[in-house]
């Protein structure tokens, strides 16, 4: 049975690392009854990702962004333009500097053989080649009614663990469980798009699951050194804003205060 799949993607300015997580995604193992498509945002890159992109892997689809979008409103623009094509049984979230090991999908896909249901979130965790340790992956909330953003850092092991938050930089995600969550929140165009879904998700109770062992290498961001980048349109502000109002309960704004000071302080 050929199962098709959608991979989200956001780039800006960073080529050579795109078409290298492209170039892994096209090099996994065992994937001759996986149709994969990809569904590329190039948020206005001016170092031409698009035509670099389009020359070495044609059938990527492109999205061209207005410059203004970040991560989480690319990939909720690419998740629009891969639905209108067509009915996907799985979508991918693959950050552009993440570069996915061999066996990563086939590892990923096989959570649905672990849990007996086709309504499911699997994760990837990355490892940071510099720091030789954890970068991004998986968490488990606390459930602390104060300090309710407080989360618990799930290190990968040879099993499926499950977890109830995560980073977006390898998440597959299937069709049923999307038709029971929805779309994602275009609010939160900069940042936090991935913990919020995550909050929905586990508020459907749709199970969410951290893969065995590293599935791909993604090194650390790089921080913030330039503070106006904080209120650049609206960035970071409203995202912070918007999260801990929904979120944060009745000391939300005092979380959103905590947030924007640890942005400070970077």
């Amino acid at each position: 049975m050929i199962i098709n799949l959608a991979v989200l993607m956001t780039s800006y300015n960073r080529k050579a690392k795109t078409l290298q997580s492209i170039s892994k995604l096209y090099l996994q193992n065992d994937i001759n009854n996986i149709n994969l498509e990809i569904f590329l945002v190039d948020d206005a890159s001016k170092d031409g990702t698009s035509n670099f992109v389009k020359k070495k892997f044609p059938n990527v689809n492109i999205i061209k962004g207005n410059g203004k979008l970040y991560w989480g409103g690319g990939t909720s623009l690419a998740w629009e333009e891969a639905i209108k094509k067509k009915n996907f049984d799985y979508y991918l979230w693959l950050n552009d500097d993440t570069y996915l090991k061999k066996n990563a999908l086939n590892i990923l896909l096989s959570a649905q053989n672990f849990l007996k249901t086709d309504r499911f979130i699997v994760v990837g965790s990355t490892y940071d080649s510099i720091k030789k340790e954890r970068s991004y992956g998986g968490y488990k909330s606390l459930n602390n009614k104060i300090r309710v953003f407080k989360y618990l850092e799930i290190n990968p092991n040879n099993n499926f663990q499950y977890i109830d938050r995560f980073n977006g930089n390898i998440v597959l995600i299937s069709n049923n469980a999307f038709l029971k969550i929805g779309k994602f929140n275009k609010s939160l165009t900069h940042n936090l798009g991935d913990i919020e879904y995550s909050i929905r998700a586990s508020n459907k109770n749709i199970p969410i699951v951290l893969a065995p062992n590293y599935l791909g290498i993604c090194n650390h961001d790089i921080k913030r050194k330039n503070i106006r980048d904080l209120f650049y349109g609206k960035t970071l502000l409203k995202t912070y804003f918007l999260f801990t109002k929904k979120y944060g309960g009745i000391f939300w704004f005092l979380h959103f205060l905590s947030a924007i000071f640890a942005i400070y302080k970077h």
